[in-house]
């Protein structure tokens, strides 16, 4: 179980994540580019959801799509949304390659269990 406590802090602990997470602040603590991030990200559910009612206006549609594509457009010039978006990427595939080696949904018991980890393994070995 120790081992298991280590490998999730070992990945938690991961440059990454870390990375990310610095990130994701930078943007969140920035209350401009957060009201923009929030514009967008509501502007684009509100046109998602305008296209789907029957009978919608097609010119406010329109000018609705034309306002996301412009702050879209914004948001991927800013520095701190690309380094994000690098963030994420760079952690999700640290995530996708520890995939299997340490298990979050583990309860310590491998009886049953088909996910392959790391404690598995040393129990397979008779060591633990």
């Amino acid at each position: 179980m120790e081992e298991k406590k280590k490998g999730m802090l070992d990945v938690l602990s991961a440059d990454e994540i870390h990375r990310y997470m610095k990130a994701k602040r930078a943007v969140t603590d920035d209350e401009e580019l957060s009201a923009m991030v929030k514009e967008y990200e509501d502007g684009s559910a509100r046109l998602i959801q305008m296209v789907q009612t029957e009978g919608f206006d097609e010119k406010e549609a329109i000018q609705l799509s034309n306002d996301m594509d412009y702050i879209g457009f914004l948001l991927s010039q800013n520095p701190k949304i690309i380094e994000l978006q690098a963030a994420n990427k760079a952690m999700n595939e640290y995530l996708a390659s520890v995939t299997g080696k340490v298990s979050f949904s583990c309860g310590g018991n491998c009886s049953g269990c088909a996910e392959t980890c790391a404690i598995k393994d040393v129990q397979k070995d008779g060591e633990a």
